[in-house]
């Protein structure tokens, strides 16, 4: 099975659910609800990075060209320079790879912390977003950073704009703490975590 194929399909999946996390800051908390769409893929997986390829670059028909047309796979993108780089931050095949578990990097208890991009004085990415989630699975190695951005047509929604594995650079901003992680379907609310303190 194709790499970026397994990724695409994985990802449709990943689109019935929307995850509502609460947050803290200075006793505060904040509601960030999470949802998933077609024209999100493109972007998350670095396709926009393999300029020097010829491969569909309408965002919202990204995933219908990988998993159904079959028009974007790897043998194409093994083409590109820009797939295969020794940079990790820039490495396109290694943040196709750690996609596919997207699902459960927003699963785990395990997430190492979020940040805020709000006090931009902490800001150290070019990349437009105002939080970001930095999260570790217990069986892969390393953690991964996943930015998240405000819908446009949607204010009260998030999406997520990027995903990458830590590398040499660090990400960062002003340390917000967890009260609560939920998974909704049409069908059920599954409680990821919740602070002990937090009762709502």
């Amino acid at each position: 099975m194709d790499l970026i194929y397994e990724c695409a399909t994985k990802f449709v999946l990943l689109e019935r659910y929307e995850y509502r996390f609460v947050v803290s800051k200075k006793r505060k908390t904040k509601e960030i609800f999470l949802n998933f769409c077609d024209s999100d893929f493109f972007h998350l997986a670095g396709l926009h990075h393999l300029t020097d390829i010829n491969i569909p670059r309408n965002r919202k028909d990204a995933l219908k060209n990988i998993v159904e047309k079959r028009k974007i796979t790897d043998s194409l993108l093994y083409k590109s320079r820009y797939f295969v780089n020794s940079e990790s931050d820039k490495d396109i095949k290694l943040r196709v790879e750690e996609l596919r578990f997207l699902e459960e990097y927003l699963d785990t208890d395990n997430m190492i912390r979020i940040y805020s991009t709000e006090n931009m004085k902490y800001l150290q990415s070019y990349i437009d977003a105002q939080y970001i989630i930095e999260s570790q699975l217990k069986n892969r190695d390393g953690s991964v950073y996943i930015f998240l951005k405000q819908r446009e047509e949607n204010p009260e929604a998030y999406c997520a704009v990027s995903f990458f594995k830590k590398g040499t650079v660090t990400y960062g901003g002003e340390t917000l703490y967890w009260m609560l992680k939920e998974k909704r379907d049409l069908n059920q609310c599954i409680t990821l975590y919740r602070h002990p303190e937090y009762n709502k």
